[in-house]
């Protein structure tokens, strides 16, 4: 931890974006030291990928540690619904997610396998399976993290699917320090300690059974808002798990960071899995607050969304490239100010 700096970012002479980062300063770390990767390596080589540099991620009370026992956040894209026919489904390329990573410097992404909704994995598991794992597939060839994202929005009505799923998942990727799980994306207001952390239990075992260390992710009631529920009845009996927090700044403002900062307090670990700006704008005084609050608390973020649908929180404009390969013209306002974000959060 060196010192305080503030970023302004500028596109055509325009403020963009502003926050104040810590610097950490990051040692070299040879490949042979890296628990998943071959012992044959020559320990000249130097570790080059950010899961390389990195590793399996590990909750450490309310931090999340990387291999060399550092805090440590990144910032990424999450994809939209995976759904047959509702647009987003078109991203989810290998292209994207290569694009994502050498143009954005993106370091995560998140895969939304929409679930329960029209067009979703319940309708067409085929479909909407092989989007999810063309996703993981290419964040593991390109060597940063991938969330698997059950998304929605009544898990608890579908356990044994979700179950089922899991499984698949572990079997496929427990191996990979790559993968994250995320179990629920969204519960509503529904208990937290009767509804959402039964489902979750459930479903961590069954991770468990088969992979026993990579990170999961849990949803919290309101729309993944309230952290301070779970927090004050967290999940005991498993190790290396998060809890997701979601916020769009138009409505989602220093009322919920304090609240998440309580629930930091209360000892539990925070993961933002999708997070919007104001939309429409490229200034974002809130986004500069948040950003501000997600170094300083060392807590990861995926930007939502990558797609060209007409809505505030989309990155691309309507008909752009669906191989990535953007221009800043391809861009949204929205998908100008995250690109900054996540080009220029310390890697």
């Amino acid at each position: 931890m060196s010192k305080w700096e503030v970023i302004h970012m500028k596109i055509a002479g325009t403020p963009i974006f502003s926050f104040t980062f810590i610097f950490i300063s990051f040692i070299s770390i040879n490949c042979d030291k890296n628990n998943r990767m071959s012992d044959n390596f020559s320990t000249e080589l130097k570790d080059t990928t950010v899961v390389q540099i990195h590793g399996l991620l590990q909750q450490n009370g309310n931090k999340i540690l990387d291999k060399n026992n550092e805090p440590i956040c990144f910032a990424g894209n999450s994809f939209f619904w995976s759904n047959d026919d509702w647009g987003g489904e078109r991203y989810y390329k290998a292209e994207v997610v290569s694009w994502l990573k050498n143009d954005w410097k993106t370091t995560i992404v998140r895969a939304a396998m929409g679930v329960e909704d029209p067009g979703g994995y319940l309708d067409n598991k085929t479909a909407n399976k092989d989007r999810v794992t063309t996703i993981v597939d290419a964040a593991i060839d390109e060597g940063i993290y991938v969330i698997i994202d059950w998304h929605s929005h009544h898990a608890e009505d579908n356990t044994n699917e979700a179950a089922l799923f899991f499984q698949e998942m572990a079997n496929l990727y427990g191996e990979y320090d790559n993968v994250i799980y995320e179990i629920y994306n969204e519960p509503l207001d529904i208990s937290w300690s009767n509804t959402i952390k039964p489902y979750a239990i459930s479903i961590i075992a069954t991770i468990r059974s088969i992979d026993p260390d990579n990170l999961i992710i849990v949803g919290t009631p309101e729309w993944s808002q309230r952290v301070d529920l779970a927090a004050a009845d967290p999940i005991t009996g498993y190790s290396n798990i998060a809890y997701t927090l979601h916020f769009y700044t138009v409505h989602h403002q220093q009322w919920l960071r304090d609240r998440a900062s309580e629930a930091l307090n209360d000892g539990i670990p925070i993961f933002i899995t999708e997070w919007g700006s104001i939309g429409y704008s490229l200034i974002d005084p809130e986004a500069d607050k948040w950003m501000a609050w997600c170094f300083e608390n060392k807590i990861s973020h995926c930007n939502w969304a990558v797609n060209d649908k007409n809505e505030e929180w989309s990155i691309l404009v309507p008909g752009a490239s669906t191989s990535g390969n953007w221009s800043e013209d391809d861009l949204t306002k929205a998908g100008k100010l995250a690109k900054n974000i996540i080009v220029n959060w310390p890697k």
